[in-house]
């Protein structure tokens, strides 16, 4: 299923980055119906749509809005079946479509969708309201001098880098024999140890046919069905692998199913194994400001952390 307001909703630990993948006709002389993504209302958040994956091709255009913003882009000359340096953020309106000049048969596209909850000094660059308490804590914290001279807010991949800390990471591969269509096979589980998160990164596969309808789908914790991605658009070999940022504290289950019965299908991710400290307990709500020692519990929300 594609990204929706309901999947945004079910963001628990953000940062994270929801994979997805769309394969389809183009049209000629109009727009897919419906489009790829459609996302509007989905504050308090704010969505960045990246890593957009296509193969080059002149009779397809590539249409998106996010915010006021309006991107137009004929695919002939972009990255072939390589992920794109796309990095489209919304605070209210995210779009993505492609137009066909003239009729594009299977086209295929994937795609992740970073998750942010903002924080103070992400609200102070991008002009969003602060409440009482944030424009106190502001103040205290001097929050502005440090958004003006660019070191705030954090960008994600250094703010994971500095404070996710990674005990163990691995890269799974499993052949699953999908011997009935409309059947759930599982993948693995992946559980945390105690003091530990587990997070997938990376998801990859065989894409099989297009009429067989492939999906890699991730549950995790109690969220089923919280990323189904069709495999079709992916791939084994560079820039078939969708990049992820998924956290769990209980489970992440990794099933697949398709609409015929393909036999034996190749699948592949990557996962890691997170020490849970106070920064994360304070960002994923898991504790309280008494419960955390000094002022981790501020400098989470005011984005110094």
């Amino acid at each position: 299923m594609p990204i929706s307001e309901a999947t945004i909703r079910a963001v628990k630990y953000p940062p994270e980055k929801i994979p997805d993948s769309w394969f389809g006709n183009v049209p000629a002389n109009s727009e897919v119906s419906p489009p790829v993504i459609d996302l509007k209302r989905f504050s308090p958040y704010l969505c960045t749509l990246s890593d957009i994956q296509l193969p080059a091709n002149a009779n397809v255009e590539l249409r998106a809005r996010y915010g006021k913003t309006r991107v137009n882009e004929n695919t002939a000359a972009m990255l072939n079946a390589l992920p794109g340096a796309w990095r489209l953020m919304a605070k209210d309106e995210l779009y993505l479509n492609f137009f066909g000049l003239a009729p594009a048969a299977n086209y295929t596209s994937h795609y992740g969708l970073w998750v942010v909850a903002p924080t103070v000094a992400h609200k102070l660059a991008l002009g969003m309201p602060l409440t009482g308490a944030e424009m106190e804590l502001a103040a205290r914290l001097n929050i502005q001098d440090s958004v003006d001279k660019g070191v705030l807010p954090l960008a994600i991949r250094y703010q994971i880098e500095r404070e996710y800390m990674v005990l163990e990471e691995e890269t799974h591969a499993r052949s699953v024999n999908i011997a009935a269509a409309n059947v759930t096979y599982t993948i693995e589980s992946l559980y945390p140890r105690p003091g530990e998160i587990v997070v997938l990164t990376r998801i990859a596969a065989n894409p099989g046919a297009a009429a067989n309808a492939i999906r890699f789908i991730v549950d995790r914790d109690q969220d089923i069905g919280y990323a189904d991605v069709r495999t079709f658009p992916l791939s084994l070999m560079a820039g078939g692998e969708v990049e992820c940022f998924i956290p769990a504290m209980k489970e992440i289950r990794l099933t697949c199913q398709a609409a015929v019965a393909p036999g034996a299908h190749l699948f592949r991710y990557t996962f890691r194994r997170i020490r849970l400290n106070n920064i994360l307990r304070a960002r994923f709500g898991l504790a309280s400001k008494d419960e955390l020692p000094g002022d981790v519990w501020e400098k989470c929300i005011a984005g110094v952390l």
